[in-house]
C-alpha cells in the first residue's frame, strides 16, 4: 500500500511543519516526501516531535543528509521513521538467486547481505514504506530480518536486507520434500495464531481495515452499487488491536531450522484475523496453476492440503462441516482483500468479478 503522500519543499520550518502535521487528518500513516527539502529547522523538529508523540503517524522518505544529521543528532530520529534519499543501484557484486511475481533477491559477495529489486511496477513509495514498516517490527520485538538502505537506478528500486544464512521459506521447504506439507501447515498455523494474538503497537501501525476500506473507495473496476457491499462488509469487521501480516503466506516464513522469521512486511498492521486469512484464503484456494507454480513452486492441490491442514490447526476445524463453516467465514474477507491487491497493485483478468461473485453483489 502507498500511504498518503506530502510534498514539502525548501527549508521545513515551524510553520511549514504545522502545515503538515495540520493536513495529516487520517487514522493512517502519512509519508513526507522530502526530496525537495534542503534543510529542517529545531522548531520543526520539536513540532514533529510533539505530534508524534500524541499519536500522529508518519514517516520520512528522500531526505538529504543534512535533514538526517539533524534528525538523528537531536534525538528525535529515535521516534520517527527517516529514510535518506536512495544511493546508486550497483548490481556488480550481488548474484540472483530467486525471484516472485513483485521482485527478485540478490545476494552480495560480502556474505552477510542480500537485495530485494522490485519489479519496474512498483512505486518507489511502496519500497520506503516496507523499509519503514519493516524496522518498526523489528524494533517492535517480532523475529524479521534487519532492512538496510534504498537505492535505485532509474525505473528499479532496491532495498537491503540481512542475509540469513541457510534459511528456506516454508513454501520451498513444501516444494522440495513434499512429505512435510502438513507438519509446515500446522507450524505456520501455530505461528499465525500467536501473531494474531499479540497486541499491536496502535501508535505506530496501521489499522488494516480502514486501508482495505480505501482501497474500495478507490478502486476503478467496481460499480458504485459493488462498493456499497465492500464497505458495508468493510464496517461490520469487528474491531481488533492485534496483530496482522497483511501478506499472510508460506512464502512469507523463512527458517534456518533454529530459528522462524517473518519476511515481507510492508502491509504490517493490526486489525480482525480473518482479515489476514482472507489473504491466505485467495492464495491457496483461489489461485491458478500457473501462479501457484509462480509464487510456490507448488500445484493447487498441494495448496488446497495445505489450507486444511492451517484451518485445521489454526480453527480446530476437522469435521467437514467445520471447515465449511470456517471457509464461509472467511471467504468474504479474500473478496475484500482481492480488491485490495488489485487496487494497489494491479488487477488480474477476472480478478474484480470473482471477488465481487464471493462477497454476492451483482456485478
Amino acid at each position: 500500500m502507498i500511504p498518503h503522500l506530502l510534498h514539502p519543499a525548501g527549508t521545513v520550518d515551524a510553520a511549514a511543519a504545522g502545515r503538515l502535521l495540520a493536513s495529516m487528518t487520517e487514522d493512517r500513516t502519512y509519508t513526507l516526501d522530502f526530496e525537495d527539502v534542503d534543510g529542517i529547522h529545531f522548531a520543526a523538529l520539536r513540532k514533529f516531535m510533539n505530534a508524534r508523540r500524541a499519536g500522529c503517524r508518519f514517516c520520512i522518505i528522500n531526505a538529504c543528509d543534512a535533514v538526517v544529521d539533524r534528525f538523528v543528532d537531536s534525538g528525535v530520529g529515535t521516534l520517527i521513521d527517516v529514510c535518506r534519499k536512495p544511493k546508486p543501484l550497483d548490481l556488480s557484486r550481488y548474484e540472483e538467486f530467486g525471484a516472485s511475481y513483485m521482485s527478485k533477491a540478490y545476494n552480495c559477495d560480502d556474505g552477510d547481505s542480500m537485495m530485494k529489486l522490485y519489479g519496474p511496477g512498483v512505486p518507489r513509495e511502496t519500497v520506503f514504506r516496507e523499509k519503514t514498516v519493516a524496522r518498526a517490527v523489528m524494533l517492535f520485538g517480532l523475529p524479521t530480518p534487519l532492512v538496510g538502505s534504498v537505492s535505485e537506478d532509474g525505473g528499479r528500486t532496491a532495498l537491503d536486507f540481512e542475509r540469513i544464512h541457510g534459511k528456506r521459506s516454508f513454501s520451498r521447504i513444501i516444494s522440495e520434500e513434499p512429505g512435510k506439507l502438513e507438519p509446515i501447515a500446522r507450524r505456520f498455523a501455530r505461528m499465525s495464531r500467536q501473531l494474531h494474538e499479540t497486541p499491536c503497537d496502535t501508535a505506530v501501525f496501521e489499522n488494516r481495515v480502514l486501508a482495505h476500506r480505501q482501497a474500495v473507495i478507490n478502486c476503478r473496476e467496481l460499480t458504485d452499487a459493488d462498493k456499497e457491499v465492500f464497505l458495508s462488509f468493510a464496517d461490520s469487521i469487528p474491531a481488533a488491536t492485534t496483530c496482522l501480516h497483511g501478506d499472510l503466506q508460506p512464502s512469507n516464513v523463512i527458517t534456518t531450522g533454529l530459528e522462524d522469521l517473518w519476511i515481507d512486511l510492508g502491509d504490517f498492521g493490526y486489525g480482525y484475523p480473518l482479515l489476514d486469512l482472507g489473504m491466505l484464503y485467495f492464495l491457496t484456494r483461489l489461485t491458478t496453476e500457473e501462479r501457484a507454480m509462480q509464487l510456490f513452486h507448488l500445484d493447487c492441490a498441494s495448496l488446497a492440503r495445505f489450507w486444511d491442514a492451517f484451518a485445521e490447526e489454526y480453527a480446530g476445524a476437522r469435521t467437514p462441516e467445520q471447515k465449511q463453516a470456517f471457509e464461509q467465514a472467511v471467504v468474504p474477507y479474500a473478496a475484500l482483500h482481492m480488491i485490495y491487491l488489485g487496487t494497489n497493485f494491479g488487477f488480474v483478468p477476472g480478478m474484480a468479478e470473482l471477488a465481487c461473485r464471493l462477497i454476492g453483489t451483482n456485478h
